[in-house]
């Protein structure tokens, strides 16, 4: 850039009309005595036809009501007044701005001029509405989640991603009483002598950001122990980092007292099953034994007798029937031998 175009838009004039700010000088009886262009653009107006309007015609009838009531009065008594909010009127509809102002007074104290300059704050305006629309938008999803967590069965509880405990429903005060999150934080409402391992566990899926599900035993003011059903979840933002755990707790005693006491009865039946197996076994082996000498004094006698014809001179036919005969009655003597040893 040319040393002689630096030295153009770096003059007194120049600057005045061209700032990113607007400047106006008035009279206290708001006669405009000059303006820069930047203002006078931002109006829809040339600078000639603003100087034949008082201030407060460019200015909303609220605005001009509270310059006049509160702004002009300020002005009388002290020389500055700062980020004052007022809207003007432009052909394209109305403006919001921050005015600041500083006043001249002459040799006897009276007012004679005010200097002011006007810095547009509509695009913020929008943005600081919009931020009011989504607080309140958030304000009221946190109002519903509370109320629908209030009316549902389950204790229910929200944590930050450091499972530091930031609330906790009504379920959960109704049975603990008014506690610390610090006291939800630590698990104190677990039974203490399981306290300390399930916390541990709790910890480990809070730093591998795992899903956490455990039956545990809880106290409340009632001071009696009674099982629930514990999930915690990790919520994921859009970055897939863990933003908040949202957890549940469940009265589960009913059923697991059942379920104990089931098992407790099965066991016992199981161990009455089984001794009236070992009785029954013993019983089954006298049986047995009772048997097998029953049985064995006819075998004895028809094994003695099969001694008696070995000596015997039989014929071929009547010696093969004899060998057959002897061999059967050995292999029933084995039998009854191994059924005695059982």
């Amino acid at each position: 850039m040319s040393s002689s175009k630096i030295s153009e838009i770096t003059e007194t004039d120049f600057l005045y009309n061209q700032l990113p700010c607007g400047f106006i000088s008035y009279k206290p009886n708001g006669k405009i005595l000059r303006v820069n262009e930047t203002f006078s653009k931002w109006l829809g107006l040339t600078v000639e036809e603003m100087y034949l309007l008082n201030f407060s015609n460019i200015l909303t009838k609220a605005s001009g009501l509270y310059y006049t009531m509160v702004i002009d009065p300020v002005l009388n008594l002290q020389s500055t007044a700062n980020e004052i909010y007022l809207t003007f009127l432009s052909d394209n509809g109305e403006i919001d701005t921050l005015l600041n102002a500083v006043s001249y007074k002459d040799e006897q104290g009276k007012l004679i001029l005010i200097n002011a300059t006007v810095q547009k704050i509509t695009d913020r305006k929008k943005y600081e509405s919009a931020l009011i629309l989504q607080k309140k938008h958030s304000e009221e999803e946190k109002r519903r989640f509370e109320f629908l967590s209030n009316t549902v069965p389950n204790q229910i509880w929200t944590a930050n991603a450091d499972g530091t405990m930031i609330y906790v429903n009504q379920k959960i005060i109704d049975y603990f009483g008014v506690r610390e999150m610090t006291y939800y934080s630590s698990f104190e409402g677990i039974v203490e002598e399981d306290r300390e391992k399930i916390f541990k566990s709790w910890q480990k899926c809070l730093l591998a950001g795992k899903r956490f599900e455990r039956e545990v035993k809880l106290v409340g003011i009632k001071q009696v122990e009674e099982w629930f059903f514990i999930a915690i979840e990790p919520f994921y933002n859009e970055d897939g980092n863990i933003e908040s755990w949202f957890g549940s707790a469940t009265n589960i005693h009913r059923q697991k007292t059942l379920q104990i006491a089931n098992y407790s009865s099965l066991s016992l039946s199981l161990n009455n099953a089984q001794k009236n197996l070992d009785q029954n076994k013993q019983v089954f082996a006298n049986i047995a034994l009772n048997q097998s000498h029953m049985i064995r004094k006819p075998l004895a006698n028809i094994m003695g007798l099969l001694e008696l014809l070995a000596d015997e001179e039989l014929s071929k036919e009547s010696r093969n029937l004899f060998q057959l005969l002897s061999a059967s009655a050995a292999e029933l003597d084995e039998m009854i031998k191994k059924a005695s040893k059982f």
